[in-house]
């Protein structure tokens, strides 16, 4: 652990015990690349077991984020977000809260009908399925990507985006050893729905057994997406060059191959896993 410290200011409030919200500031031993989850999580491990947060909420897949919450005044995904040095954490809406950093997700009707909205009522990031999360991103990303391509050269511009994607992919797969209550392939195996949550994926179980697991993913929304918007270029990298790092930060023993995508214009794509100790 780091001799460098970061002063660390949390918001905090119990509305059965405390009249007033308060901020407590702790001092935490900062590490380069560190989350701010990984922040809270010192603190709860080493300081204060009484702080309330969503603990990894579940993914960290940018599938639930339920952590969402405000660092520096500025609101993200906790465990999506870097520390680069002092930080203040403040919950997303201060008139939800429930304890400290905990909100509740219950939210007033909204005005318009549901049948108004398309069928379905986005109150939150919580609301937002992860395709259209993804579809947001690529309508930032890709014009940024093109920018730096231009003022610094394609490689150099591919090369950095690579990293960033892999930093933030092996973190997910870290936490996704939450939602799947482990990282061996059986956790894998219970985590695959998530993959397809809002019909994102369709795919194929042809094999899963405690040292091997198979599937054929026979239809990618991620993909069309990216050829509906002209952005197909780009479509390999933000979204099929995540998987391999994912994994590494699940469990760098499965040994994951995919030898074609639907990205890059084959049928299917053939994810294969396997274990090490088969």
């Amino acid at each position: 652990m780091s001799n460098d410290l970061i002063t660390v200011k949390v918001f905090r409030f119990d509305p059965s015990v405390d009249k007033e919200p308060y901020y407590k500031t702790y001092e935490v031993p900062f590490e380069e690349g560190m989350s701010g989850m990984d922040v809270l999580d010192y603190i709860y491990q080493n300081q204060d077991g009484t702080l309330a947060y969503y603990d990894h909420a579940g993914c960290s897949l940018g599938i639930c984020g339920r952590c969402t919450g405000k660092m520096n005044g500025q609101p993200g995904l906790i465990c999506q977000t870097r520390v680069e040095g002092n930080v203040t954490f403040d919950p997303l809406d201060q008139k939800k809260v429930l304890k400290d950093l905990v909100i509740t997700r219950e939210a007033p009707q909204p005005k318009e009908s549901a049948a108004e909205t398309g069928g379905t009522v986005m109150q939150d990031i919580n609301s937002v399925p992860m395709i259209i999360r993804r579809e947001i991103e690529a309508l930032i990303a890709v014009p940024l990507i093109k920018a730096f391509i231009e003022k610094f050269g394609r490689e150099p511009a591919l090369e950095v985006t690579r990293e960033v994607l892999k930093s933030l992919s092996r973190q997910a797969g870290k936490l996704l050893q939450v939602v799947g209550g482990g990282n061996g392939m059986e956790h894998l195996q219970r985590a695959l729905p998530l993959f397809s949550q809002g019909g994102a994926l369709e795919y194929e179980l042809l094999e899963a057994t405690p040292v091997k697991t198979a599937i054929n993913v026979t239809r990618c929304k991620y993909a069309e997406m990216y050829r509906e918007y002209g952005l197909e270029e780009f479509g390999f990298l933000l979204s099929c060059g995540r998987d391999f790092a994912l994994m590494e930060g699940l469990n760098p023993k499965i040994r994951f191959t995919r030898t074609q995508t639907l990205m890059e214009g084959a049928d299917f794509c053939d994810f294969r896993f396997s274990s090490e100790e088969e």
